[in-house]
């Protein structure tokens, strides 16, 4: 079996930048099994698998470790790919488990999709983050209903990018965030900064994370009373997003470039 593959930088329009995802394209799906070795090879933070679908595409989203349930990144990057295929297209739909997410791409070559809001609880933070952090000064604490992402939000002034996390410690718990968990705060250039991690899937740090801007989007126009969102995640690999409320949904738009291209052998 021969499958087509290409490496994407999304959220990011330079090598060296952003979230480096994977794009699979097959007729139809390889076996689950398959799926997941391959992901395991191609060995970023996930690999998206497309296949067509009823003039949409169906797509699933594999860590180095397990499926996912959704994944911002990896459809960007696939969203590229198709577009590059598809070049007088300037929509298109995915489908996926839970259901449909458009896409559209805008006049300036970004890509915007439109994902579920995530609605949050506010929960007290657990003796373990500072674990995991170190005394990091937290002033909020949320949960994410649909994404079980925690969210840890820190004052103005911590330097994100010092950070230096125990993922030692971090994958040996189990609790709260398994799902996933970010420090946020206010920033003076974006509306707000990030770093996001999930050794529990198998990736320490994602550097670039669509899924969790889902929480962060309902959390930061509520804080600061605004529909759009300029959003920066500060990783080794940084990204931009803006983000995009309305109703149910938050509109995530970014760039994306593809690095790499070739066939993978089974």
């Amino acid at each position: 079996m021969e499958l087509e593959t290409y490496i994407v930088n999304a959220f990011a329009d330079a090598p060296g930048r952003g979230n480096r995802a994977g794009v699979v394209v097959s007729p139809e799906h390889p076996p689950e099994d398959v799926m997941q070795l391959v992901a395991a090879d191609i060995g970023a933070s996930e690999t998206a698998f497309v296949a067509p679908e009823e003039r949409a595409w169906n797509i699933r989203w594999f860590s180095p470790l397990k499926e996912m349930s959704l994944c911002g990144h990896a459809t960007l990057a696939a969203s590229r790919v198709l577009f590059g295929k598809e070049p007088w297209s300037d929509s298109l739909v995915f489908r996926y488990a839970g259901g449909a997410l458009p896409v559209r791409r805008h006049a300036d070559d970004s890509i915007g999709m439109d994902f579920p809001l995530d609605d949050y609880l506010r929960c007290p933070p657990e003796a373990a983050f500072e674990d995991f952090f170190g005394p990091l000064r937290v002033t909020d604490c949320i949960c994410g209903l649909r994404t079980k992402k925690v969210v840890l939000v820190t004052g103005e002034g911590t330097d994100l990018a010092a950070i230096s996390p125990n993922f030692t410690r971090m994958a040996e718990y189990r609790g709260l965030c398994s799902s996933g968990i970010a420090v946020t705060k206010a920033s003076t250039v974006y509306d707000f900064e990030s770093r996001y991690f999930n050794p529990w899937a198998g990736v320490n740090e994602d550097p670039v994370t669509g899924s969790v801007h889902t929480v962060l989007a309902r959390y930061w126009s509520e804080r600061l009373n605004k529909k759009t969102l300029a959003a920066f995640q500060n990783s080794g690999r940084p990204g931009e997003l803006l983000l995009t409320v309305g109703g149910d949904t938050v509109e995530i738009q970014g760039r994306a470039r593809i690095v790499l291209q070739g066939t993978f052998f089974l």
